[in-house]
């Protein structure tokens, strides 16, 4: 794992008290940064906390729900109250949805688009002002492979992960010139809870999803958030308006 030193930078992480999300945030810990944990859950948010904590990070929990524009507004206040500063996010928030198009649900829909689409856009929106005060920054949407390819039965959740990438060109076109780098990851299976259980539950169609990818194998949730780490970091300087995939070869197929 490549070292970087974050020392005095802070960094929130939107869905960052499990899977991908935990993992981006440990590394920011690990690399000398102040982290934000933003999401719904109390008892996880607490517990993730607790765990980052017991590592020595200097980390804050925050109640978040992606879906309701105080809260994600909340959540960047906060984050500046309590560290003073606001250099890199990470919005890892996401749902999925699947079933034939004829047997859609619209609620579930509207519910995909308004977690994984416009929570990204009002994340960015609240997150840039705060990043501008600090100097700049950059901010890393977890997007999927299914943001560049289409899947079957999965119309909601393709659709929002596309517009991750849309949103993620056009804004990062707005800020090139004012310090603010802004690139997606359009990360493959990755072994995280939820997909776990999706193991237990429907072993074949986990299969053959991991069949599809060239690597013939999950990512870790470490080499999804070591990409998201060094997008944030120097060395990545100058790359902005990226999808880019961390997908054992999936879009290369």
């Amino acid at each position: 794992m490549i070292a970087y030193d974050f020392s005095n930078k802070v960094a929130l992480v939107i869905g960052g008290t499990s899977g991908i999300g935990l993992a981006t945030a440990r590394l920011f810990a690990r690399a000398g940064a102040g982290v934000v944990l933003a999401a719904r859950g109390e008892a996880a948010g607490q517990a993730a906390r607790a765990a980052l904590e017991a590592e020595g990070a200097k980390v804050l929990f925050v109640p978040t729900d992606v879906g309701d524009e105080a809260s994600v507004k909340h959540a960047v206040e906060a984050t500046v109250q309590h560290f003073g500063r606001l250099d890199f996010a990470v919005n890892s928030a996401g749902m999925g949805d699947m079933a034939p198009l004829e047997k859609t649900n619209q609620d579930v829909w509207d519910r995909v688009m308004a977690i994984n689409a416009r929570g990204v856009w009002l994340a960015m929106r609240y997150q840039i002002p705060a990043m501008l005060a600090s100097g700049g920054g950059a901010i890393v949407n977890i997007s999927s492979i299914f943001g560049q390819a289409g899947k079957a039965e999965n119309h909601a959740y393709v659709a929002s992960k596309h517009a991750v990438v849309g949103l993620t060109r056009s804004v990062a076109l707005e800020y090139a010139t004012r310090g603010i780098r802004v690139n997606a990851l359009c990360a493959g299976v990755t072994r995280t809870p939820s997909m776990r259980q999706a193991e237990a539950y429907v072993p074949d169609i986990v299969q053959a999803l991991v069949a599809e990818h060239p690597m013939q194998r999950m990512a870790t949730e470490e080499e999804v958030a070591g990409a998201a780490v060094w997008l944030c970091s120097d060395g990545a300087g100058y790359v902005t308006g990226v999808p880019l995939p961390v997908d054992g070869g999936f879009l290369a197929a």
